[in-house]
């Protein structure tokens, strides 16, 4: 008899640094493309340390979803989704708008959507997922609008790093180039979610601060405040949850559905969950490189599937948002 896989305590953690350090060997370099493609074939999900972003920065953008959340309802509601341009999909989602599976309640997550900034006047201003973003007036822009958006340049240079990474980990039989991955950061859809997680008194078994689901888009990056619990990822071989508590000075990285297809499933967007606390409150800073929206994407591996990146997200986000979904049709 085969013997039984034991559930793994943790995802992986990749120290990239090596990688993006012109003096480090080939040998290291090597290595961290390896760790990579283990992490991302295997669970879909790894700790990212050595990526070089300033603990004054991320501490910054925690802040400004604080500084958001601590507003009056009514301020918040004068910037919700139903205000974005068209079929943009900026400012605040209240909780309850959205559900990932049929049997569950919805979300529990409130969040402040964030874009690539596009002028009111683009010819593309209000098609899907591009527009002006939506910003509360009470806020300045020094403490709120200029970190937001420096973080969010930062993301898309990390995600670029990332996006070579996975390059080099393709089997090599595919006999694509280091810079097959490329376009997808060349003017993407890029949304960043500042989200707050409430404290909830009364639990129910069918809700959640985000339920089961894949994430739509290739990479996210996530950041989640330290001292604090609850996301989860579905781990196949043993079906089991892993749980994913913050850890010093990383992100949290994952494959989305677009990475998966994109690669023949050769990369892999797994499942995950956010489990709601009774007593405390929880931040976190998840943004998505979802990719050039009109880029046709053949998959990798030569089998001649094809997916239009925009086209993708927004059905999925129809299946997924309920009445505020409609907008998006």
């Amino acid at each position: 008899m085969g013997s039984v896989e034991t559930a793994p305590d943790a995802i992986p953690t990749v120290d990239i640094s090596p990688f993006t350090d012109p003096n480090a060997s080939e040998e290291a370099k090597l290595g961290v493309v390896d760790a990579v493609r283990h992490a991302c074939t295997t669970y879909g999900f790894f700790y990212l340390a050595g990526h070089g972003v300033s603990k004054e920065k991320r501490e910054g953008i925690l802040n400004c979803s604080k500084k958001f959340f601590e507003l009056p309802q009514e301020e918040r509601m004068d910037v919700w989704v139903g205000k974005s341009m068209g079929k943009s999909f900026r400012g605040y989602e209240p909780p309850g708008i959205q559900t990932h599976q049929k049997g569950l309640l919805p979300d529990i997550k409130e969040c402040f959507i964030i874009g690539h900034e596009v002028p009111a006047d683009d010819p593309e201003a209000g098609t899907f997922s591009t527009g002006p973003n939506l910003w509360p007036k009470s806020l300045k822009d020094e403490e709120f609008r200029t970190p937001i958006m420096e973080y969010q340049a930062t993301m898309l240079e990390l995600s670029k790093v990332l996006l070579k990474l996975l390059a080099h980990g393709l089997p090599k039989a595919w006999g694509q180039p280091p810079d097959v991955m490329d376009d997808l950061a060349v003017n993407p859809s890029m949304p960043m979610r500042l989200l707050h997680y409430a404290p909830q008194e009364v639990q129910d078994e069918r809700q959640f601060g985000v339920g089961d689901h894949t994430d739509f888009g290739c990479i996210a990056i996530l950041l989640q405040e330290m001292n604090t619990k609850g996301l989860e990822v579905w781990y196949p071989p043993t079906e089991t949850w892993i749980p994913v508590p913050p850890k010093e000075d990383t992100y949290v990285i994952n494959m989305g559905d677009m990475m998966q297809k994109y690669t023949s499933s050769y990369y892999r967007s797994a499942r995950h969950r956010v489990i709601t606390s009774g007593t405390n409150h929880r931040y976190s800073v998840p943004w998505f490189l979802n990719g050039q929206l009109k880029l046709k994407c053949k998959a990798l591996d030569g089998s001649g599937v094809e997916t239009v990146v925009g086209e993708h997200i927004r059905q999925r986000l129809i299946a997924t948002m309920g009445e505020a979904g409609k907008a998006l049709r």
